[in-house]
């Protein structure tokens, strides 16, 4: 949404009835005149929430936070687009036709389908994680996973095994397993992190210091048709490359060494052609394609990179401009330059309403990296990515 989460805001967005069921299921605020308040007089409902136990005011927040992070289009499109997968015969989109406001749909699927809301929320948060750790993978073996609770558990023991050897955490690892449009294998893996220590209040507000044992994520997103392995953790190519090893020991029952060269996924270097076209299916809605920003490194000297970045209203050949005349500035012909990252805007036609058009912006680095995700429009985009040749076979 627009605006970030605030309590009051919530109230005020949230349908009463739907609140009324929601603190009704809990068997609290029964002292509340649902029927005959004002769908904005938010301020007994606020002040009869904040007396509740301090642990209850706490678990409605995360609640109602829950709610709010998925109160957006990509949230309900993603919430339909699951059901579908889920359930063929639940008709979420006609249902949710009948709630106003993208936060009511969201907090609607909370009350009656919580399962699904659970499943995309983790779904939408590996989304929402930092692009820089992400890697890809191409030419992993295309099979059908071991998702057995034996071969997951074996997973999450390697994967603590790995960290407590060589960063001295991950004594303990959970693994959690989730398939995303009936396609996607995603596999959340929890290793403890380093002991830390909370200072901050009790329930009874008194200062306090308390040990710790949080967790830190590493997602490996798994697709067995293209034998695909997207990877997100923190640390440098050999973490990744060994933590690549245990998934496909593990989950596949294969043993894999170093990425194939020639498997590298992405090959940016054909943007610098300015004939670079992008041609599109009407059926995708797409109404335009343009870079938006390309990084250049200098042949002979990786080291030395330039940067070029256009502002997101303009033509499509804004950044040749740009690039032919700082480059012939230097006198270094493109063929001394290759190109090592780019960031790509997709437009797609809304059809219909005061907002037209969607923009999605996504970047590509080389020689593994990009952060498209899985929601609908992120989808079409992969596909053009490989019809467009920046995305090998």
């Amino acid at each position: 949404m627009a605006n970030d989460y605030a309590p009051k805001l919530f109230l005020r967005q949230a349908e009463n009835v739907l609140l009324k069921e929601y603190f009704t299921a809990r068997g609290e605020l029964g002292d509340i005149d649902w029927d005959g308040m004002a769908e904005t007089d938010v301020d007994a409902v606020y002040a009869a929430w904040q007396a509740l136990p301090e642990d209850k005011v706490e678990q409605v927040e995360q609640d109602f936070r829950d709610i709010f992070d998925l109160a957006s289009e990509d949230g309900t499109r993603a919430l339909i687009d699951e059901s579908r997968f889920h359930d063929p015969d639940m008709d979420l989109a006609t249902e949710l036709e009948e709630h106003d406001g993208f936060l009511n749909k969201a907090f609607w699927v909370f009350l009656n389908h919580r399962e699904l809301f659970d499943l995309v929320s983790i779904l939408d948060r590996a989304d929402h994680l930092n692009g820089r750790y992400w890697r890809k993978r191409k030419d992993m073996p295309k099979k059908r996973p071991d998702l057995s609770a034996g071969a997951i558990k074996e997973l999450g023991d390697a994967l603590g095994a790995y960290y407590r050897e060589n960063q001295g955490r991950g004594k303990w690892c959970n693994v959690e397993h989730y398939i995303r449009a009936d396609r996607y294998h995603y596999f959340f893996a929890y290793p403890k992190d380093y002991t830390d220590t909370f200072i901050g209040y009790d329930e009874q507000g008194r200062f306090e210091r308390r040990r710790q044992n949080p967790a830190f994520e590493v997602v490996f997103v798994y697709d067995p048709v293209d034998g695909t392995l997207d990877l997100y953790a923190k640390g440098d190519k050999n973490l990744k490359l060994d933590l690549q090893k245990l998934f496909a020991r593990t989950i596949l029952h294969e043993e894999i060494g170093e990425e194939n060269r020639n498997s590298q996924p992405y090959e940016l270097n054909r943007l610098k052609d300015r004939a670079f076209a992008f041609p599109t299916d009407p059926a995708d809605r797409i109404t335009g394609v343009r870079v938006r920003q390309l990084r250049l490194s200098i042949v002979g000297n990786e080291r030395k990179r330039i940067t070029f970045e256009v502002p997101p209203k303009g033509s499509p050949a804004d950044i040749h401009d740009l690039i032919s005349e700082a480059l012939h500035e230097q006198r270094l012909p493109l063929s001394m330059v290759n190109v090592t990252s780019a960031v790509i805007q997709m437009r797609f036609s809304n059809g219909s309403g005061r907002r037209r058009e969607k923009t999605v912006s996504f970047r590509i680095s080389m020689p593994d990296s990009c952060n498209l995700k899985d929601k609908p429009e992120h989808l079409v985009a992969k596909k053009y990515l490989k019809r467009w040749g920046l995305e090998r076979e």
